[in-house]
C-alpha cells in the first residue's frame, strides 16, 4: 500500500466517522426497538445525542447530521459502520480484570437496531414538528465557552509533498497570576496535514525558535530516522527529538492527535500553567499531495480554584520508545516490545492513552500491586492511527509506592496489515515520521498539589529513559 493510499484510507476513515458522547446517550429502553421507527421519534434522539458533537460545522466530521435531510443522504454509510460497531471510535476493549472507562463511545444494542431498521424501511421522516429540537454548542467548541481562545498568530505552509516538517509557534499568554488548566481543545484549520501537535508552556521570558526540539532550550528538529539503528540511539539530535515529543510524558501540557475527544479533567485535578509564562504548540506536520496552511485556534479552560491533585503522565516506555531498539523486519506480523516502570511514589490513576504508528495492532497496559494484585489499565486489540484517544476511568484507581506498570505493545509488519504504508513490506526503525515507527502507552495520574512527589515521579522517568539509552550504546 503506498501513501496515497494510506492516505485516502484514512480520509475514508473519517468520512465515515461517528462520535458519540456518551454522557447525553439516548435513553431507549434496552430491547425495546420500535416496530416502524422514523426519524423524528426514534432516530433523531440518537443522531443528536450521540453524533452532533461531531458531526456539524467546523469539527472533525466532513459532513452534517444536524437535520433529516443530512442523516437520509448518509444513511447507507451510517447502517455500514454502525452496524459493525466500526463506529463510533472507541478501541478501548473491555476485558475481566481491567478498570472500566467513564463516557465509553458505544451504541447499544438496541440503538444499532433501531438505525438499522430504520434504514432498512426506507428512512421515513414521521411528524418533523415533534422531533428534538437541533442541538447547539456554546462558542462551537465542544466544552462550552472557554475561558481563553488563542489564535496561531501566523499561519505555517505546509508543501504538497516532500519530507515531513516539525515547527514551533508560540501563543503570547503571559498572565500575572498562577493558574490551573481544566481542559484543552484544539481545532487545526488543516486536519489532514497535523499528524499531532503537542502543547508545551514555557516562561515568558524565553525565546522558543520555529525547529526546536525541546522549546526554548534548543535541539534541531532532527530528521527521518533520527536516533534510529543499532549503532548510536539517542546521541544529538535523535535524543533531543524524542524528548520533545515526549513532551507530554515530561512536563508537557498534552496535545492534539487524530481522532481525540475533548475533555475536562475529573474533578480536583488540573495541570499546573505558572504565571508569566507562554504556550507553544509543535507540530508534526505530513504532506498528503496538497499544500495546506495551518493556522488553528485553542481553547483553554481554567479551574475556578486550585485542585488538591496535579495531573501527569506516566509514559512506558517513555521518549515514545527511542530506547527500545524498535527494528521492524519486513513480513513480521508480531514484533513486540515490553516494557516496566516501577512508581515511586503513591498515585491516582484516572485514565491512559496510548500513541504508535501505522504498523502497532496490539497493547496491553497493567499495573502489578507490591500485594501481588493486577489490575489491568488499558488494552487495545485493533490499533488505529487515526483514532488516538484518551481513555478516562469511572472511578481513580489507587496505586501505592512501589507498584509496576507493564505495557507491551505488538507490530504487524506484514502483507496482511491493511495499514501497512509500504507494500512489499519493508524494514522500519525508530523515527518521528509517519511512517517510521515508535510506540508508548500512557498512565495519566494525580499526585498532591503541595509537596515533591510530582517532581519525584518526573526524576524516576527520567532515569528510567537514561537507563534505556545506555543499556542500547553498550
Amino acid at each position: 500500500m503506498k501513501r496515497s493510499a494510506v492516505m485516502a484510507a484514512g480520509l475514508a476513515v473519517i468520512v465515515v466517522s461517528i462520535a458519540v458522547r456518551a454522557d447525553q446517550r439516548a435513553t431507549t429502553p434496552p430491547n425495546a426497538v420500535p416496530a416502524a421507527p422514523t426519524f423524528a421519534a426514534d432516530v433523531a434522539p440518537i443522531i443528536f445525542n450521540n453524533c452532533a458533537v461531531c458531526h456539524r460545522p467546523g469539527q472533525s466530521a466532513p459532513f452534517s447530521l444536524l437535520s433529516f435531510d443530512d442523516v437520509k443522504r448518509h444513511g447507507d454509510e451510517i447502517a455500514e459502520v454502525v452496524g459493525t460497531r466500526y463506529m463510533p471510535p472507541w478501541h478501548a476493549v473491555r476485558a475481566d480484570g481491567f478498570a472500566e472507562f467513564a463516557d465509553e463511545r458505544r451504541l447499544t444494542d438496541t440503538q444499532i437496531a433501531t438505525l438499522t431498521k430504520w434504514i432498512a424501511n426506507g428512512m421515513p421522516s414521521g411528524d418533523l414538528s415533534k422531533a428534538p429540537k437541533t442541538p447547539t454548542f456554546a462558542s462551537g467548541w465542544a466544552l462550552g465557552t472557554p475561558d481563553l481562545v488563542l489564535k496561531m498568530p501566523r499561519a505555517v505552509a505546509v508543501p504538497a509533498d516532500g519530507p515531513d516538517t516539525y515547527r514551533n509557534v508560540l501563543l503570547p499568554v503571559n498572565l500575572p497570576e498562577d493558574r490551573w488548566i481544566r481542559a484543552i481543545e484544539f481545532r487545526p484549520t488543516a486536519r489532514r496535514v497535523v499528524h499531532h501537535m503537542l502543547l508545551f508552556s514555557v516562561p515568558a521570558s524565553v525565546e522558543v525558535r520555529d525547529d526546536e526540539a525541546i522549546p526554548g532550550l534548543g535541539g534541531g528538529g532532527g530528521g527521518r530516522g533520527a536516533g534510529r539503528g543499532r549503532g548510536a540511539p539517542g546521541r544529538g539530535r535523535g535524543l533531543a527529538a524524542a524528548a520533545g515529543e515526549a513532551g507530554a510524558a515530561f512536563g508537557g501540557l498534552g496535545g492534539w492527535v487524530p481522532g481525540v475527544t475533548p475533555r475536562f479533567y475529573p474533578d480536583g485535578i488540573a495541570q499546573p500553567f505558572a504565571k508569566q509564562s507562554n504556550l507553544v504548540t509543535q507540530f508534526h506536520f505530513h504532506p498528503t499531495g496538497k499544500a495546506e496552511m495551518e493556522q488553528g485556534e485553542l481553547a483553554v479552560y481554567f479551574s475556578k480554584t486550585p485542585p488538591a491533585k496535579s495531573l501527569t503522565g506516566i509514559q512506558v516506555p517513555p521518549a515514545f520508545g527511542i530506547g527500545m531498539g524498535i527494528d521492524i523486519p519486513p513480513g513480521d506480523a508480531a514484533y513486540t516490545i515490553r516494557d516496566s516502570f516501577v512508581v515511586p511514589v503513591d498515585v491516582e490513576a484516572v485514565g491512559a492513552r496510548a500513541h504508535a504508528h501505522y504498523l502497532a495492532k496490539k497493547m496491553t497496559m497493567s499495573a502489578r500491586l507490591p500485594d501481588g494484585r493486577t489490575v489491568g489499565l488499558l488494552k487495545i486489540d485493533d490499533w488505529d492511527f487515526g483514532w488516538q484517544d484518551s481513555y478516562f476511568f469511572k472511578s481513580a484507581v489507587r496505586l501505592p509506592k512501589g507498584t509496576t506498570i507493564d505495557a507491551t505493545i505488538v507490530y504487524d509488519n506484514s502483507s496482511a496489515n491493511l495499514r501497512n504504508p509500504h507494500s512489499p513490506p519493508q524494514r522500519v526503525i525508530w523515527g518521528r515520521e509517519s511512517f517510521d515507527e515508535m510506540g508508548s502507552m500512557s498512565l495519566l495520574v494525580g499526585t498532591p498539589t503541595a509537596g515533591t512527589d510530582q517532581q519525584m515521579l518526573r526524576t524516576a522517568q527520567t532515569e528510567h529513559l537514561r537507563a534505556q539509552i545506555l543499556r542500547r550504546l553498550r
